[in-house]
């Protein structure tokens, strides 16, 4: 990442919430029994959704979120402000998921999978761009827990897709982009019994950084 990030200073400023510029976050995400979300993420379902809380616990704000995923790869995030974590989900919670997921029935959701990570954000100083990185990701589902070691997540927004300082330095360090999902991931890594073939290629990767044995469903 030093070799990604030097020489970039006059491009971009760092974001500071609270004067810290590492932030934690926390996403607990919910599936059906059957793994729905899951599975159509994997299958490659073109509107598919996810339903997530999402803490910001340096400013202690938390978020009951809807992502829904459209045609042409668009994403649009319906979100509540919640007091807490809790579940089962209150009522005007249920309200708010049968209002942006009506083919859903509340009641069949359960908690999946928690994802835990920190976070840099950058934003560019012209204003058409911010891209942040994640780290320390780690994952638990039940009594089981994995990471992702010393993995860096880099994602770049804009607004329309251009040439900038940050996607030319990924270019020239040979840096590819990959389509991933936390969520995925872990819960590929902590469900062994779950599909992954769509995955294989990312899992791969993350073990290789990280000098790891494959899992079997990896191979």
């Amino acid at each position: 990442m030093a070799d990604v990030l030097t020489g970039l200073e006059s491009e971009y400023k760092i974001v500071e919430i609270e004067e810290s510029v590492v932030s934690p976050y926390i996403s607990l995400y919910f599936d059906t029994p059957d793994d729905k979300f899951f599975n159509e993420h994997h299958n490659g379902i073109v509107n598919r959704a996810k339903v997530r809380y999402r803490s910001y616990p340096i400013t202690g704000t938390t978020f009951l979120e809807v992502k829904l995923k459209r045609n042409r790869g668009r994403t649009i995030k319906e979100r509540i402000l919640s007091e807490e974590l809790n579940f089962p989900f209150k009522k005007n919670q249920i309200e708010f998921i049968s209002r942006n997921l009506p083919n859903i029935d509340p009641s069949r959701l359960i908690p999946a999978v928690t994802v835990k990570y920190h976070r840099v954000s950058f934003i560019s100083k012209a204003g058409e761009e911010r891209f942040s990185l994640d780290f320390n990701v780690n994952a638990q589902y039940e009594n089981q827990n994995t990471h992702f070691g010393a993995v860096v997540i880099l994602e770049v927004k804009q607004d329309y897709k251009f040439r900038s300082p940050i996607i030319n330095r990924l270019r020239k360090t040979r840096i590819r982009k990959m389509s991933m999902s936390k969520y995925c991931l872990s819960s590929s890594r902590l469900k062994p019994d779950l599909k992954a073939n769509l995955f294989k290629m990312t899992l791969r990767k993350l073990r290789k950084i990280n000098n790891e044995i494959p899992l079997e469903n990896e191979n």
